[in-house]
């Protein structure tokens, strides 16, 4: 089992680009090199570094965990829903 995959549940995981619509809520602000985008009135475009981003590098994982932190406690990566 992978380090990612014993440390994130499915559907948590904060990954290199990520969306968040509108109506899973607000993206509050993000520590650098962390690129926050509004996508019209839509949502959020979340670009976590701005090279490519992998499991191997020490600093991309530790910003990773610290962005999963922030977003959880806003409420943004609880697992998605089947719409109703």
């Amino acid at each position: 089992m992978s380090l990612a995959a014993q440390r994130y549940k499915a559907g948590t995981l904060p990954g290199w680009v990520m969306y968040f619509s509108r109506q899973r809520g607000t993206v509050p602000p993000l520590p650098a090199p962390v690129h926050v985008e509004p996508v019209g009135e839509l949502g959020t475009l979340v670009v976590l570094t701005p090279e490519r981003f992998t499991m191997t590098n020490p600093e991309h994982v530790r910003l990773a965990a610290e962005v999963q932190q922030v977003l959880n406690d806003a409420g943004l990566l609880h697992p998605l829903r089947p719409l109703s």
